[in-house]
């Protein structure tokens, strides 16, 4: 992304606090960013054409809310400043199992990703998915692992069905071994899928709306 439009976001979101939704006049934007007020709404336009921000006008003034590629471009900023900087990143993720939809085997189960696994994580994992619903105070060191790079693993398609794309991040659940996997390509959601070589469920004798924590270290 050009810089100009990185700080304009940044600019966004220092103004709007702990929320995500701000509301000033171009001319205020502009004064924020020591440009001209013209320059300020082409901005505004190019983050809304590229869907990093949603605008309506109210009163003279524009109600400004961040979307998720906002955030993610934010997050994704700061990791790579603690990378930088080489400061060990510990996190630790708070939630309660729930019952999927009972597509993970389906979805671990495909060859395309299970070779993958195997040489990129170096485990073949049982095949299905332990979901787990965080909760609201976490959700921001969940967007940190989430804007992290992680362990590729690359999309595929197989009987002209098109599997997508999906990142992983080593973790720990009660010192078991268990990996965190995201759709490269997906909007924000708080339920985060887990693989792993065992069977959570059973071996750590889960069961749904237990409360569970999960520790993730992000590689320097």
């Amino acid at each position: 992304m050009d810089y100009n439009l990185y700080n304009t976001v940044k600019v966004l979101k220092k103004l709007s606090g702990s929320g995500n939704t701000v509301y000033l006049s171009s001319g205020q934007l502009a004064e924020e960013l020591n440009v001209s007020q013209q320059t300020a709404s082409r901005f505004i336009i190019e983050l809304t054409d590229g869907k990093y921000i949603e605008r309506t006008l109210q009163n003279r003034k524009q109600k400004i809310t961040l979307l998720e590629p906002s955030l993610d471009l934010l997050y994704s900023e700061l990791n790579e400043l603690n990378s930088i900087l080489e400061m060990r990143q510990d996190f630790e993720l708070r939630g309660e199992i729930q019952s999927g939809l009972r597509e993970g085997k389906y979805y671990i189960s495909q060859e395309g990703y299970m070779n993958q696994f195997r040489a990129r994580l170096g485990i073949k994992p049982y095949p299905g998915t332990l979901n787990i619903k965080i909760y609201p105070e976490y959700e921001n060191v969940l967007r940190r692992i989430r804007s992290a790079d992680g362990i590729h693993i690359d999309g595929f398609k197989d009987n002209e069905r098109t599997f997508g794309a999906v990142k992983c991040f080593q973790g720990r659940i009660d010192g078991t071994a268990a990996w965190l996997i995201f759709p490269e390509r997906s909007s924000y959601t708080d339920i985060v899928e887990i693989i792993s070589e065992k069977f959570l469920r059973r071996d750590l004798n889960l069961n749904d709306h237990d409360r569970l924590t999960i520790r993730v270290t992000l590689d320097k």
